[in-house]
């Protein structure tokens, strides 16, 4: 709504400074042809049937039409109007005087005591009016009005403000009419505007100067006065590259207008903006070009909403295809991985078989590491969240930190006592810190400068995002957040590298150095967990990495005792599996199977529930486990279904990743549902098989 308000009265604007323009450079018998076709332009913008001027002659006490505009099947005004000092047209006349604006949106509201004014509308067929006052100094010489004769109108603040200003041009002009020395006070009126438009207008001339600028102009670029700005060379002072000036005019001359072209402008200070220019080019009798005038917008923070909207909607599709990458991978490491740690239980570690299998499952695991990296930057891996304090996290840290980095770099860590806790998992909490600290000891690694501080700072602070900050962190929402923040005095990073920092596979370092996927899944982890990351940086200055964690009100929960480690023994418990995958299937109810359990397979939940019907598995199930994403009936429907069957059955959900957190936190052990990540091993399996069944 604000935006529409804005763009009616920036358009409102516009139409009064073509009005008022066209006014400029006319002889006095233009200006009659002038007015009638402003009538016109303020007809058709306010989409109303009459628009209108009358003026007082005094001789006889009478309205005289001066002129009029009607839409084609509309008829016209009354010419005249009798003896206005009377009774019946008091009420006009004394809001006019008193430059009332008169505003009826029914006309069945004029007041009684004016019955034949009224009697006159109702001849006009008039639903609704607007009118304004035109008036030389303290007389009043006439008004400007509108009709709606169709239906009935309401008229608002932009209508009346439109009305009165051109009420007030058209003044100016009849004024210029009669006597030249009138001419100046419609001049002083036309700056008048000039001077109060919010928008930058300007006049310049061929050579790169302002002949004229309002003082929105010197507002926008920072300087003290206009008078300021009109001393400037506008190629080299207001252009970032001033080879944009001369293909800015290359565009102007070629097409004698152009609307919303984008510049990218600087201020007095040297700061950067983003402007959209509206201009059109002025020449004389001779065809020669005399002069540039059009309106100038600062888009800056509307550019840069957009630019964050881009990267936020890039790093979704981005995430949603390493998710989809991340569950058809998992299945294949979880039945590659099981059946190597299958082989390798049954081979002596002095069989030369053992060294080749144990190199498959290393090569595996490394694998799953991958993964989790892929599902990190998709906001999509299964996290364990608990509340923590970061600077204790951080301070635990501190020993890894340092083996990452060389003992040439030197590292300070100042952390804000007293903070709040925060919600995270602990595990990510270290995969982005260490991230960052790699990342900025490779940095500083880079310098030729070897006289230059090596130095790697974090620090913790509280931060309240109230709009102001807010406005300086697109993005961020309102609240309270710990602020992370790693500093380094490395090689800096430039525009163009920030713009791309966040992609996944994006790398500024050598061949074989890194995979491009530790500031990606920084990134994603950040917003996984609703908050905000922030770069700031520039070539040789160093780079600061800034970190908004939402803080959170509940405490921090006690230790549970370790638990003891799994044994392996022969089990009797019912289970049925559910997996579509059949590498996986296989895997695993061959391991159950010959761990002692008695084990159904289905490989979707609708042949699952088939399975439990035919063998009347409901009562004597003690478990399920199923992995979420299958076809027909994926694992969470069918969960739902067994529950309502029988409530006391425990449920496994499997899957490799997630787009919600339904099943993320077990603290609370007296839950139906339990869930196990893929990929997974045997003993893991096994392992969290008896905790849900406690024994």
């Amino acid at each position: 709504m604000i935006f529409k308000k804005k763009k009616i009265k920036y358009e409102t604007q516009n139409l009064l400074l073509s009005i008022a323009r066209q006014f400029i450079y006319v002889t006095p018998s233009e200006i009659d042809n002038l007015i009638q076709s402003s009538l016109k332009y303020v007809a058709e913008f306010l989409n109303i049937d009459r628009c209108f001027v009358y003026l007082i002659n005094k001789e006889n006490n009478s309205l005289q039409l001066y002129h009029q505009f009607l839409k084609s099947d509309i008829s016209g005004k009354i010419n005249q109007h009798e003896q206005v000092d009377g009774e019946d047209f008091a009420w006009l006349m004394q809001n006019l005087t008193n430059n009332k604006p008169i505003i009826v949106d029914d006309i069945n509201k004029v007041p009684a005591s004016s019955n034949t004014y009224k009697l006159i509308c109702q001849v006009e067929k008039i639903k609704s009016m607007l009118l304004c006052p035109l008036k030389a100094g303290k007389d009043i010489i006439g008004f400007i009005g509108v009709d709606s004769v169709k239906k009935t109108r309401t008229w608002g603040n932009e209508d009346v403000y439109l009305l009165n200003f051109t009420g007030d041009i058209i003044n100016g002009a009849l004024n210029r009419k009669k006597a030249v020395e009138t001419g100046k006070e419609t001049e002083q009126k036309m700056r008048t505007l000039f001077a109060r438009s919010e928008e930058v207008v300007f006049i310049s001339s061929p050579k790169g100067k302002f002949v004229e600028i309002n003082p929105a102009g010197a507002k926008l670029f920072g300087y003290n006065s206009t008078k300021e700005l009109l001393e400037i060379d506008i190629k080299n002072e207001l252009y970032v590259n001033p080879r944009d000036y001369d293909i800015f005019l290359e565009e102007l001359q070629k097409n004698e207008n152009l609307k919303d072209y984008e510049l990218k402008l600087k201020r007095k200070d040297g700061t950067n903006l983003t402007a959209q220019v509206t201009a059109l080019v002025l020449r004389d009798g001779n065809n020669s070009i005399i002069a540039h005038e059009g309106i100038i917008r600062d888009i800056t923070d509307k550019r840069l909403l957009e630019q964050q909207l881009f990267q936020s909607q890039k790093m979704e599709s981005i995430g949603m295809l390493a998710g989809g990458i991340a569950h058809d991978f998992n299945n294949i490491l979880t039945a590659m991985n099981g059946y190597a740690e299958m082989v390798l239980m049954g081979l002596n570690k002095d069989d030369p078989n053992y060294k080749r299998v144990n190199n498959i499952l290393k090569g595996g695991k490394q694998a799953e590491d991958l993964v989790k990296q892929l599902l990190a930057f998709g906001r999509k891996q299964f996290i364990e969240t608990k509340v923590i304090d970061i600077n204790t996290i951080i301070t635990e840290l501190e020993p890894i930190f340092r083996k990452v980095v060389t003992e040439d770099i030197q590292l300070k860590i100042n952390l804000k006592k007293g903070i709040n806790y925060i919600k995270a998992d602990p595990v990510q909490i270290q995969q982005i810190m260490v991230n960052l600290i790699v990342n900025a000891g490779h940095a500083i690694k880079q310098l030729n400068n070897e006289s230059k501080e090596k130095l790697i700072s974090i620090s913790t602070n509280e931060i309240l995002a109230n709009d102001k900050f807010i406005k300086n962190h697109p993005g961020c929402r309102p609240g309270k957040y710990i602020l992370i923040n790693v500093n380094d005095t490395g090689t800096g990073i430039d525009k163009e590298t920030i713009d791309k920092i966040f992609d996944p596979f994006f790398t500024t370092k050598k061949e074989g150095e890194g995979t491009g996927l530790g500031l990606s899944t920084v990134y994603g982890i950040v917003k996984q967990n609703n908050g905000n990351i922030y770069v700031n940086s520039m070539p040789s200055k160093g780079t600061i990495f800034e970190i908004f964690w939402p803080i959170t009100k509940e405490k921090i929960a006690k230790k549970n005792k370790m638990e003891s480690k799994v044994e392996f023994k022969n089990r009797c418990e019912t289970i049925l599996f559910v997996e579509d995958d059949q590498n996986v299937r296989e895997l695993a109810v061959d391991a159950l199977i010959s761990l002692g359990y008695e084990v159904y397979e289905a490989i979707n939940g609708k042949q699952a529930l088939e399975i439990v019907d035919k063998n009347n598995l409901i009562d004597k199930m003690d478990l399920m486990i199923t992995d979420m994403v299958m076809p027909e009936m994926g694992g969470e429907e069918l969960s739902q279904k067994i529950h309502k069957l029988n409530p006391d059955i425990k449920i496994i959900l499997s899957s490799g990743y997630t787009n919600s957190q339904i099943f993320m936190n077990e603290s609370n052990t007296d839950k139906t549902y339990f869930f196990l990540s893929k990929p997974y091993t045997i003993p893991k399996l096994e392992k969290k098989i008896r905790k849900v069944l406690k024994n």
